[in-house]
């Protein structure tokens, strides 16, 4: 099932169908400000095991990153942040970061996994944003490779479609998306460390 969204005049009723189906355990091919991600409702156990498998991955060890709609969303499963480090991650997201950040219990319970950290991304993508937002709570997510190494990851929503359909319960065509993944930044230890750079500016650190 394919449902064709466009960015910035969203379908409502739309989102709340894509909602439904992930708070059913579905996993889908979703548009972000970087690259095209496979995401899936974070609390849903079976959600949680597909995601694990297209890692290939054990659903005790797999580590996803999470994509919110808010900052205000990101301190209910993250530690309290100090001065430097909250102005950083306000600096960042909404935009192409994934910041590591030091993971409350609160998230460990939920995932059933012992983790200290998270991969904390708020894509600056509207149709991310709803879903994240009427669905109440963060989707977990990793990003769509390509089966070409050069190529790395698919941006054509045809392609998509028609080759990787397979991976996922339903797709959401946002439009083409980046072969530029996001920058990561870990935020989790005393100074800022460069993991990738990617679509976001490194030198924001």
């Amino acid at each position: 099932m394919v449902y064709t969204l466009f960015p910035f005049s969203l379908n409502m009723s739309t989102i709340q169908e894509c909602v439904a189906r992930f708070e059913n355990g579905d996993i889908a091919i979703i548009p972000t400000d970087s690259v095209y991600a496979i995401a899936g409702d974070f609390q849903h156990p079976k959600a949680l095991d597909k995601l694990a498998k297209i890692k290939r991955e054990s659903i005790t060890e797999a580590e996803f990153s999470f994509l919110f709609t808010s900052i205000s969303q990101v301190s209910e499963y993250t530690q309290s942040l100090d001065g430097p480090t909250f102005k950083l991650v306000k600096k960042c997201l909404p935009g192409p970061y994934t910041l590591v950040l030091e993971a409350n219990i609160n998230l460990a319970r939920k995932l059933g996994q012992k983790r200290s950290t998270i991969g904390v991304r708020i894509p600056d993508n509207p149709i991310v944003l709803a879903l994240a937002e009427r669905l109440g709570r963060p989707l977990a997510s990793a990003s769509l490779h390509h089966d070409d190494d050069i190529l790395q990851y698919p941006t054509n929503p045809d392609e998509i479609v028609a080759k990787y359909a397979g991976k996922a319960d339903f797709i959401i065509d946002g439009g083409w998306g980046d072969n530029i993944p996001s920058t990561v930044i870990d935020l989790s230890g005393e100074v800022p460390t460069l993991l990738r750079a990617g679509k976001g500016d490194p030198d924001v650190i």
